[in-house]
């Protein structure tokens, strides 16, 4: 138990190095998930768990002020903990949305002050042309706005396991069918705040005939995903391309100012 627990440490540690490493998908949980089951001894139920919950917060993303849920405790301590008392991927995102947003509410309480006072520091190191201190501070100030997450991710892990077991056990059977329906529901919320996003007048057809092809041809997502693929570079290589589209490409070009930087 104390081996998983210091390797639960660790695959919190690494999803919560993004000031180390740089903004990447180690945070996500579909990396974190088949972290965690290679660190419990059960990877495909590591991959199911964290695909399960990436399709629920697959929109989950900071998008100017906006500030997500805390992925990194949610997805590690809902998949462990489902992992370790056996449970269903949906119990994964029960457990893994609620300790999410926990987690995020004590990070701004607590971290996001502390990081600041190190990001302080930086600046003074700056001032003084210290790169040693400037990297130290900046390297703190990333991993302490994080620290509750850091901390409780493998105290619930070594306490919660057979806690979590006894709850699950005492949950009636139409609460425990309930939260499968949410579970279900929650991905289509997911992709919905994706859509929300991405979709436009361009795109939108595109979607819908995707849609189609899965639904009514037999095609696989996978079969669909290399049809796109060859689409778009079939409409690269005739439309994109074109004599027409490169003599307006160099008017509009020639038309600029030099300071559209975008």
């Amino acid at each position: 138990m104390i081996l998983k627990t210091f390797l639960i440490f660790l695959v919190g540690l690494l999803g919560y190095s993004e000031w180390l490493l740089g903004t990447s998908y180690l945070q996500r949980p579909i990396i974190l998930g088949p972290l965690v089951g290679l660190a419990l001894g059960d990877i495909q139920d590591g991959i199911i768990m964290g695909a399960t919950l990436e399709l629920a917060m697959i929109g989950a993303v900071s998008v100017g002020a906006y500030d997500p849920p805390d992925l990194v405790s949610g997805s590690i301590i809902g998949i462990s903990l489902a992992i370790q008392t056996h449970a269903a991927p949906g119990a994964a995102l029960t457990l893994g949305i609620p300790i999410a947003a926990i987690m995020q509410a004590l990070g701004l309480a607590t971290g996001q002050p502390l990081m600041l006072a190190f990001i302080h520091k930086c600046d003074s190191a700056a001032e003084k042309g210290n790169t040693h201190a400037l990297t130290r501070n900046m390297l703190i100030a990333g991993y302490i706005q994080d620290w509750p997450g850091i901390v409780f991710i493998p105290l619930a892990f070594y306490f919660g396991s057979s806690t979590v077991a006894r709850v699950l056990n005492i949950i009636p059977s139409f609460v425990q069918d309930g939260m499968n329906v949410a579970a279900g529901l929650l991905p289509l919320l997911g992709f919905a705040m994706l859509a929300q996003m991405m979709m436009n007048k361009k795109v939108a057809a595109f979607f819908f005939l995707g849609f189609f092809l899965v639904a009514y041809s037999g095609i696989t997502t996978t079969g669909v995903a290399i049809f796109a693929a060859v689409m778009a570079a079939i409409m690269y290589v005739f439309f994109e391309q074109s004599p027409v589209h490169k003599k307006v490409s160099h008017v509009a070009e020639q038309e600029e100012d030099g300071f559209d930087e975008f």
